[in-house]
């Protein structure tokens, strides 16, 4: 088996030990990478050789005998709305072209610290709005990769690299990893430092991590977190409640049977609970609190420039103009409320249960698909997890999501190890 095809667990352990190189490696992935591009379209920046020269670094170093960190000499891609230094940080903006920042952003810097080798910046759309990226889905090209951390998921899914960085703020991780069939931990708000990030709405700012197992995501977040790369699985089944939420209306048929047929399935009882009242409101206020920084950040730019913006930027800051400070004010503290309100689902429960997406990958006539099964949860800044564990009737990936407490980062990371574990053993699938 090729060594890009490797989970990022086992790529970590076999670098460490010297029982692969890192520029082999980096090697397998640029070879992927070469062959699949100029169809999967998953890059908006590549170095080959400065990818090369820093794997032969860490070959040196780990020779040498000096500290390995956490990801040493894993390559790893990062989404075009982070910062760094040594290559250019567009946001998948054309009015941001060449734009060359001074310093990595905080995460890419973690990333560094933790010895992973950043292979290039992943594609996106405009400033992560809901837009078509230049991103097609590596399972079907004809089918959409999802919204902006689409370059990230197909990257991951297409063995071009074991992990890489995404963001989220209303579904742009969640979402991708449910079409392409990537792993995702959205972690709770405030994991990590999102300074010289492409920051939207800041009480929605979250950094995404996709992967390709649960132990992968637990080995990823353990660079910003060391002691979430030692969870392992919960021992026995976690206490899972089934939500369906405001989204739950624009949910497929087939995907609506397949998540039935899987809660079924599995060895644990699921309880159902319905929301509290107010969550009906939770898109209209991520809309409206989306739209009103939209306007804030934008708005004052230069007609000319704001004529060249996507349609959803366009029209998102149209919208946010219209928006008073007092209707501000009520949208923040029905967020505030919201949460409160979502505290309170974890008493009795550690995870609640959903889908992540309506269904399988749009087709890229349809657009990039629709998030409403992942904002109420942005919206909260809870940590989610989405597994690739549904197919609908096309085979395509549907993902089902975890949702935990906030601050339980590591609880809801065991869960989902859980779940996973309990659907392999139920598949007879084994872990690459």
């Amino acid at each position: 088996m090729p060594p890009n095809h490797l989970s990022a667990s086992r790529l970590a352990d076999r670098l460490k030990r010297g029982d692969i190189g890192a520029l082999d490696l980096m090697n397998a992935c640029l070879d992927r990478i070469a062959a699949r591009e100029p169809e999967v379209k998953a890059w908006a920046f590549l170095d080959a050789e400065r990818a090369r020269e820093q794997a032969r670094r860490a070959d040196e170093h780990r020779a040498s005998g000096g500290p390995l960190g956490a990801l040493h000499g894993l390559p790893i891609g990062v989404k075009d709305v982070f910062d760094t230094a040594d290559m250019p940080s567009e946001y998948g903006s054309e009015t941001l072209r060449g734009r060359r920042p001074n310093a990595d952003a905080d995460a890419v810097a973690a990333l560094r610290r933790a010895g992973a080798i950043i292979v290039g910046k992943t594609a996106t759309s405009e400033f992560g709005m809901y837009h078509p990226s230049p991103t097609r889905n590596p399972k079907d090209l004809s089918r959409s990769p999802g919204v902006s951390s689409a370059g990230s998921a197909a990257a991951v899914v297409d063995h071009m690299v074991p992990l890489a960085l995404g963001t989220q703020h209303t579904a742009s991780t969640t979402l991708p990893a449910s079409f392409c069939g990537a792993f995702a931990f959205k972690p709770s708000l405030g994991f990590t430092s999102m300074a010289g990030s492409n920051v939207l709405v800041p009480r929605m700012a979250h950094v995404g991590l996709l992967a390709r197992s649960i132990p992968d995501a637990c080995l990823f977040a353990g660079a910003f977190d060391p002691a979430l790369a030692a969870v392992q699985p919960a021992a026995t089944a976690p206490r899972l409640a089934l939500v369906k939420g405001p989204g739950w209306k624009l949910i497929d048929d087939d995907a609506g049977q397949a998540f039935e047929t899987f809660i079924q399935s599995l060895p644990t009882a699921i309880v159902e609970v319905e929301l509290p009242l107010e969550f009906d409101q939770a898109l209209d206020v991520t809309f409206g609190l989306l739209n009103a920084h939209l306007a804030y950040r934008f708005g004052s730019e230069p007609t000319e420039t704001i004529r060249r913006y996507c349609a959803p930027l366009q029209q998102g800051i149209e919208a946010g103009r219209t928006i008073s400070a007092a209707r501000y004010l009520t949208l923040d503290a029905q967020a505030d409320r919201l949460l409160e309100l979502a505290s309170l689902l974890f008493i009795e429960q550690d995870a609640l249960i959903t889908l992540s997406a309506p269904g399988e990958a749009t087709r890229l006539e349809d657009g990039p698909g629709s998030g409403v099964m992942s904002m109420p949860w942005s919206l909260c800044g809870l940590p989610t997890v989405s597994l690739p564990l549904l197919r609908g009737r096309q085979g395509l990936p549907i993902g089902v999501q975890l949702i935990g407490a906030h601050g339980r980062d590591g609880d809801l990371l065991r869960a989902a190890g859980w779940l996973e574990n309990a659907t392999r053993e139920s598949t007879g699938e084994a872990e690459v």
